[in-house]
């Protein structure tokens, strides 16, 4: 059997996707991930009377705590496998990287293990953000 033959046995046997069923329910589910994180923060800041820059803060560690909490129990994947990119790209995708690559190697211990391994996936998205960040504020700087 050579590789065309394969490709077209397992073309055959994989399952079809509703690729416009998977789009309207990405963009509700973001959606709803924008309406939760706004409520949470005019929560903090109406609420509990922080500024809006900390509200927005504490929004943010509030979904990494919900994504990491959800992906350590074992019902992130289950949920994303509905919810598609909806559930992925905003934060809580950034801790369902970050936790289930700490959760892969915990068992090498909390320095080889989870210390060497929990931004192995994440990494690249922190490294770059710093640098984006750090042009930006010389432009910023350059131009007045």
């Amino acid at each position: 059997m050579d590789k065309s033959e394969y490709k077209k046995i397992i073309k055959s046997k994989k399952p079809k996707e509703d690729e416009f069923k998977n789009i309207i329910i990405s963009f509700f589910v973001g959606g709803l991930c924008g309406i939760f994180g706004q409520a949470l923060t005019d929560i903090f800041n109406k609420c509990f009377h922080f500024s809006i820059n900390d509200s927005y803060m504490l929004t943010m560690v509030s979904l990494v705590l919900i994504g990491s909490v959800l992906t350590g129990l074992g019902f992130f994947d289950k949920v994303v496998s509905f919810c598609k990119c909806g559930l992925i790209v905003p934060t809580t995708g950034f801790a369902h990287a970050m936790t289930s690559a700490a959760m892969d190697t915990r068992n090498e211990g909390l320095v080889k293990g989870i210390g060497a391994n929990i931004f192995k996936l994440t990494g690249s998205i922190i490294l770059y953000g710093i640098v984006v960040a750090f042009f930006v504020s010389l432009i910023k700087v350059i131009i007045g």
